[in-house]
């Protein structure tokens, strides 16, 4: 499975973190470290295990806490319609 940018929503990075704006709803979600990395890295499409790889290098994670960290925080934001799933 691939993880993209929903492309109804808009967002900006200010100061290194994300602030994303849901159109279905009209809320204002604000993402932190982690989560804005990955919303960065789903721009291009990311899959569990470039996220969790992403994660390991840039917070100094064991393989196992950055997979389980990944697939949590990309399930998130797809149930918040942040992100979509691609097969």
């Amino acid at each position: 499975m691939r993880y993209r940018r929903n492309p109804q929503t808009a967002g900006r990075i200010i100061d290194g973190q994300a602030f994303v704006v849901t159109p279905d709803d009209n809320k204002l979600h604000t993402l932190n470290d982690a989560a804005t990395l990955l919303w960065t890295q789903a721009a291009q499409g990311t899959s569990v295990d470039a996220a969790a790889a992403l994660l390991c290098q840039e917070f100094e994670v064991d393989g196992a806490t950055a997979a389980a960290d990944a697939a949590a925080c990309l399930d998130d934001l797809v149930a918040r319609r942040i992100l979509l799933v691609e097969p």
